[in-house]
């Protein structure tokens, strides 16, 4: 445990990899396998403490995503990634960590929505989100929004997409059809009706990163390139060429109703591989 009041976290060393889980926004802020660099980017200008939306890793998008299915909704991809979680367990089986964490009466609205993460870590990284839905149903929206690592994004090819059906965030969320390797050439912001495997091939660094999803019904693909990254604070404006999103949701047309009560599990596991 990192003993910081201000920036809590929980560090995981297991023989295949280590991992950084910060109590802030339950985000895992790093995470890297045995002879290799980090898998997961994190902005140098990152904010920190509770209440911060941290920049990097892997921040848990709900209950709802963006401003809401009704456009309205405040703050920007809800208030999962902005509050202070509590550690519940942590546990050692073989050569695996088990870390959950959970989030109970955070819900501004009252009525008593709550969360658990359990985060795996051996040769893989497996983040497993649960959200519960409270007093009254909830039309919930979530996104485990991953930063992954990779040399140039521009010599980067995401693998998964091709033929699938996506909505342009740059363009109202008009449909569109990705036809072909998806490589991006520009900023990128796009809602992929993917729920099956994806990766990101980076000829830079040799590697794979293998994103296998569960319980999702979308594929977010974000990057702000150099304008957009220029209006972000808390983004050097050189650092967009180092990171792609590919988050692994439940959004907008594809959310996921719930009675009261009722409960979803969004789960996402990295796995990296020579290429």
């Amino acid at each position: 445990m990192i003993e910081d009041p201000a920036a809590p976290a929980i560090e995981v060393s297991v023989p295949a990899s280590r991992a950084v889980i910060r109590l802030d926004g339950a985000q895992v802020t790093s995470w890297v396998p045995r002879s290799g660099s980090d898998v997961l980017w994190m902005s140098p200008l990152a904010l920190e403490g509770e209440g911060a939306a941290i920049r990097g890793g892997v921040p848990l998008i709900g209950p709802w995503f963006g401003a809401g299915r009704d456009g309205r909704t405040s703050p920007k991809h809800g208030w999962l990634r902005t509050a202070r979680w509590e550690l519940d367990s942590c546990a050692v089986e073989g050569e695996r960590a088990i870390v959950t964490l959970r989030l109970d009466g955070a819900d501004p609205s009252g009525e008593g929505v709550r969360a658990r993460l359990v985060v795996t870590v051996d040769e893989r990284l497996r983040l497993d989100l649960t959200v519960t839905a409270g007093s009254a149903p909830l039309e919930l929206e979530a996104a485990l929004h991953t930063y992954l690592a990779v040399s140039d994004v521009r010599a980067a090819e995401l693998e998964g997409f091709d033929g699938a059906r996506y909505l342009d965030g740059l363009d109202g969320f008009a449909p569109r059809i990705q036809d072909g390797p998806l490589s991006l050439t520009a900023a990128t912001d796009r809602v992929y009706e993917v729920s099956d495997p994806v990766a990101v091939l980076d000829p830079g660094a040799g590697r794979r990163i293998r994103e296998t999803p569960t319980g999702s019904t979308r594929t977010v693909v974000w990057n702000p390139w150099d304008e957009g990254a220029a209006s972000i604070a808390d983004v050097p404006d050189d650092a967009w060429t180092g990171f792609v999103c590919v988050e692994t949701a439940s959004c907008k047309d594809g959310a996921v109703q719930l009675e009261p009560g009722a409960e979803h599990t969004l789960g996402v596991e990295l796995t990296v591989e020579p290429a």
